[in-house]
């Protein structure tokens, strides 16, 4: 049996059921963004009339940094596996490909660390950035 007749059946690539997993991930990682999205949602509401002392009394309370932290990191992860489908989708250059999936993942990396210090930072009462950095 040659590997064309292992991977294709009358024409059709068959299915090498590496993919159920990130499958699976990819709805849960949605099931747990809803209530999450609600909440932020509400919060977002809630924080409309507060001005920038209620922001920040926000932010100091544990709950509502770590639904904020989890909200984050999880719908970055649940981006990143979308952007890994859309890239196997379409880029066939295998180097091309593994660049875009390493890049992207890098780039969620980073910005997961950057968010989850600045809402640490937040939540313990400093400001976001010392004086005089950034603008």
């Amino acid at each position: 049996m040659s590997l064309r007749t292992k991977s294709y059946r009358n024409g059709v690539k068959v299915s090498e059921r590496h993919g159920a997993g990130e499958w699976l991930q990819e709805r849960i990682s949605s099931l747990i963004l809803i209530p999450l999205t609600l909440w932020g949602l509400w919060s977002g509401w809630a924080l409309s009339g507060a001005g920038y002392d209620g922001a920040l009394e926000w932010f100091r309370s544990p709950v509502n940094a770590v639904l904020l932290a989890l909200t984050l990191l999880i719908s970055l992860w649940h981006m990143n596996m979308g952007a890994k489908v859309i890239i196997d989708d379409y880029i066939h250059r295998p180097a091309s490909r593994n660049t875009l999936v390493g890049g992207i993942g890098l780039l969620c990396l980073v910005l997961a660390a950057a968010g989850v210090f600045f809402i640490v930072r937040l939540a313990l009462g400093s400001a976001p950035l010392p004086a005089g950095f950034g603008a």
